[in-house]
């Protein structure tokens, strides 16, 4: 695979990679020093490739490929990093298993060629026929040292699954950073396309808006980079530790594993059987990046600012009669009273009146404007897919609903 990718960024005329590319008419493309030495070391300027005619005029700087090459070769040294079980890729600061030379007793200047059960330590032949070692285990550093090994292979696994899934978090973060860029673009264009109607009257609003998203984007990516922040310290940390054990699993010495395993190897194995998986603790920070009503009804927001030249004029639905005994609709359908103070409340304690309209539309934006006298009102709205859906005071814009779903059916008492 890494063969086939690495032949796709060669030059067919020096046989390496691409150096400052540049393409011919024919869309074959060469090192732009190659194809200058070959222009002037024949005659007749003809493509390599296709022996198609060509001019130096016709040479195009290929930016795209130059860029594609310089990428392609930071994969291709990746994996191969990763194959040579290269520490820089583990992550900065990881540490490798150093091997020691031949380790000898301190105190009689001897091998160390068994490993003391009961201490869990290496010792030399006179250790073990020492008072210090009486009655303790002992087996040969060959012997002990491959059960040990085999209990790192756990946590390696462990280590390794782990790293996998930050690395897939990582990737996700930095999607959804970029998803919150680009949603910040396609308001900025909204809100500058909406302005664009009362440009001279709205240049001042319009700026303040722009604050206001810039502040939210700020706000919302500097959250999600603290968050990509901190999965990469825990991906560092464990791959730090992953390279560890792989170095240490790789040893040859039975006598250095050993010595380590004295050292750091079981606290380490005992710290992992208690360990809790960094992945469970990490959380998504998503795109949520939303400005209200700056968003979805910008115009209306500044609508008591524009009275001076413009009349907003929202829907105004017709009210349908219900028949209901307690309620009486005025001829035009525009407004409702009360048949009487005591109405049917006296006989039934539990009961509500009743009026209905009803707005239909497929997509977009819709407003309403109602006035409304009555102690509760019950809004029940109607919706196939995911909506937002809010309900603002017309006197000074202050919310009063905030609500998202994926239900059909919405309904919504106002006190």
């Amino acid at each position: 695979m890494d063969s086939r990718l690495s032949k796709q960024i060669q030059c067919s005329v020096c046989v390496g990679d691409f150096t400052d590319p540049v393409s011919l008419l024919c869309d074959h493309t060469f090192c732009r020093q190659c194809i200058s030495n070959h222009s002037q070391s024949c005659r007749l300027k003809l493509c390599p490739e296709c022996r198609r005619p060509y001019t130096m005029w016709d040479l195009r700087s290929n930016r795209v490929l130059r860029n594609m090459v310089h990428a392609v070769r930071e994969h291709l040294s990746e994996q191969q990093a990763l194959r040579d079980g290269n520490v820089a890729a583990c992550g900065a600061g990881a540490r490798v298993f150093e091997e020691p030379e031949k380790l000898v007793c301190s105190d009689h200047q001897e091998r160390l060629k068994l490993f003391c059960e009961t201490d869990q330590k290496l010792v030399c032949l006179i250790c073990r026929d020492g008072e210090r070692h009486q009655g303790h285990t002992f087996k040969p550093v060959e012997q002990a040292a491959e059960p040990r090994k085999n209990l790192l292979l756990e946590p390696l696994s462990f280590l390794s699954k782990e790293n996998e899934e930050l690395q897939a978090l990582i990737k996700k973060q930095t999607n959804e950073i970029s998803k919150t860029e680009e949603r910040s673009r396609q308001l900025s264009a909204q809100i500058s396309a909406q302005f664009e109607e009362i440009h001279q009257f709205l240049r001042k609003k319009e700026e303040e808006v722009k604050k206001m998203l810039a502040k939210e984007e700020k706000d919302m990516i500097e959250k999600m980079k603290r968050n990509r922040a901190e999965i990469e310290e825990k991906l560092n940390d464990g791959r730090e530790q992953e390279g560890i054990l792989r170095s240490v699993l790789e040893t040859d010495q039975p006598d250095g594993f050993l010595q380590w395993w004295s050292e750091k190897g079981l606290d380490f194995v005992e710290e992992m059987k208690e360990k809790e998986s960094s992945v469970k603790s990490v959380n998504l920070t998503p795109n949520s990046l939303f400005l209200g009503l700056h968003e979805t009804h910008l115009q209306f927001l500044v609508w008591k600012e524009m009275l001076s030249f413009i009349k907003p004029v929202p829907d105004r639905n017709v009210i349908h009669d219900c028949h209901d005994p307690y309620l009486r609709v005025s001829s035009d359908g525009r407004s409702i009273i009360r048949t009487s103070k005591k109405g049917i409340f006296l006989h039934h304690k539990d009961y509500r009146p009743l009026a209905r309209t009803h707005k239909t539309f497929q997509s977009g934006q819709f407003l309403f404007i109602t006035h409304f006298y009555f102690l509760f009102i019950c809004l029940s709205i109607f919706l196939k897919s995911k909506y937002i859906f809010m309900i603002y005071t017309v006197s000074n814009i202050s919310q009063i609903i905030f609500q998202t779903s994926q239900t059909r059916q919405r309904g919504s008492e106002i006190n």
